[in-house]
């Protein structure tokens, strides 16, 4: 295994720690509720879902998180500003991890963001994201708020390899006046989660998992990927899917449907073997076969990096929780 020259942050988010040296924090696992088409969401507008299976697959993330030692967060996915407010109140009630506040529609992230300084929750909150596609009212009112945490996206349309994203994360790539570090900095983002974006395999995923060496060695920051977007945007195991599917009595399944699955929840070691900070994994009902393979995998690093570099891996961590 490996060490960075450089001194790693350690973030406080709520009761989570993320960051650091390679086997010295525990993978941070970041499940996603109420994401486009999830079984559970009834109305997505309006932000009516189905609480008693909401609460299942949020009490079972918490459960495998203290199974294992692996830290987790819950990604709070929602399509409007009326949803968003009543999908956090419901998911911190139930939970008292951190969060992330996530849509496609910057007006719900930005009245998730009110929410939380409201309430005061903003403790526990974690933007995502902060990124080129940006508008000047989105990031003043990530200025204005009291949040401290969000995740810098490193996507770079126009230069998929390392040295594009950090340019964009050094410079502002020629759509900002600075960096996305430095432009999270002055708006009050000093516990920064960066996310090099993943790609499908073939197009640029191989750059971003290499990046986070870069990230971690200049900046020092957590990085972290929803690296199982990967496998799911291969055409390869697309078709190998839908080839090799057979109806049952539950849907589709068969060989194909294995072999997805296997590639899809595999996929989350990738960035821990590569020294990364957090996964954000997909599905949270996929946590209970996610959080033992991750924590297999952060125990490997950290029995590596005590030994070879006399690191200590802080509780809560899968070395302890798991060890026996």
């Amino acid at each position: 295994m490996f060490v960075f020259d450089r001194k790693q942050d350690i973030y406080n988010i709520g009761k989570v720690k993320v960051g650091g040296q390679p086997g010295e924090c525990a993978t941070v696992l970041c499940g996603t509720i109420f994401y486009a088409k999830h079984y559970l969401v009834e109305d997505a507008d309006k932000g009516i879902f189905d609480k008693k299976a909401a609460e299942d697959v949020l009490n079972k993330q918490d459960e495998f998180s203290d199974l294992t030692g692996n830290p987790c967060m819950m990604q709070i996915f929602s399509e409007s500003p009326e949803a968003m407010e009543k999908e956090i109140a419901f998911c911190t009630e139930v939970s008292d991890t951190a969060f992330l506040i996530d849509s496609t529609v910057a007006d719900a992230k930005v009245a998730g963001l009110k929410y939380v300084d409201e309430v005061g929750l903003t403790d526990r909150a974690v933007y995502n994201s902060i990124n080129i596609s940006c508008a000047p009212e989105e990031l003043e009112a990530i200025k204005e708020s009291s949040i401290e945490a969000a995740i810098i996206l490193a996507f770079n349309p126009k230069d998929s390899t390392v040295a594009g994203k950090i340019d964009l994360l050094e410079t502002g790539a020629g759509t900002f006046d600075k960096g996305l570090v430095q432009l999270a900095r002055d708006m009050g983002v000093t516990k920064q989660m960066c996310d090099p974006a993943t790609l499908p395999i073939g197009a640029g995923v191989g750059s971003a998992v290499a990046s986070g060496f870069v990230v971690k060695s200049k900046f020092g920051i957590s990085v972290g990927l929803g690296i199982h977007n990967a496998p799911s945007a291969w055409t390869w195991l697309k078709t190998f899917r839908k080839e090799h599917a057979t109806k049952g009595a539950s849907g589709w399944e068969g060989l194909g449907a294995d072999v997805f699955h296997i590639c899809d929840i595999a996929s989350n070691i990738i960035p821990v073997i590569a020294g990364q900070d957090f996964v954000l994994y997909g599905p949270i009902e996929n946590a209970q076969t996610v959080f033992p393979l991750v924590g297999m995998a952060d125990m490997i690093v950290s029995e590596a990096n005590k030994a070879e570099h006399e690191i200590e891996a802080q509780e809560p961590h899968p070395i302890t929780t798991m060890g026996a």
